[in-house]
């Protein structure tokens, strides 16, 4: 089940995403798991396409906001929505370099359910940390 991988917890108007791994590549794609259940039902989701996706940012927390903010506007723009992950990040030369594939299907709703339209990610009290051996990220999203 999908709610193993990340939770939910409620903020004004919002609603904030948590979720704990051991590896920040698991965190990242939990992250975006998290933030695609709240549209539709992950499990339900056909990899017929995949997407490739490279970002770069100066910092985790950058490189975090654009990664859902990436998939967000493959929703908006192409109706892609994606449940599969291939997800490797880097830092190299100062620099956070994610690179991406991603699998999924074209957003219908007479195959796929709707459940709420997410907005985008904010950095309001978004943290990413690493204590012993997990790696800990909370957002908040704009519904």
């Amino acid at each position: 089940m999908c709610e193993e991988r990340f939770k939910y917890f409620e903020t004004t108007a919002d609603i904030g995403i948590e979720v704990y791994s051991e590896k920040l590549n698991d965190a990242f794609i939990n992250s975006a798991l998290a933030t695609m259940n709240l549209i539709t039902d992950i499990d339900k989701i056909k990899h017929t396409t995949t997407r490739n996706i490279t970002l770069e940012a100066d910092d985790n927390e950058s490189l975090l906001y654009d990664w859902i903010t990436e998939l967000l506007i493959l929703l908006d723009s192409e109706f892609f929505i994606a449940s599969e992950y291939q997800l490797d990040i880097n830092y190299k030369e100062n620099t956070y370099k994610l690179n991406a594939t991603i699998s999924g299907d074209i957003y219908d709703t007479t195959i796929y359910n709707y459940k709420t339209e997410v907005k985008a990610i904010t950095y309001h009290n978004m943290l990413i940390e690493k204590d012993d051996s997990k790696y800990h990220i909370r957002f908040i999203v704009d519904l």
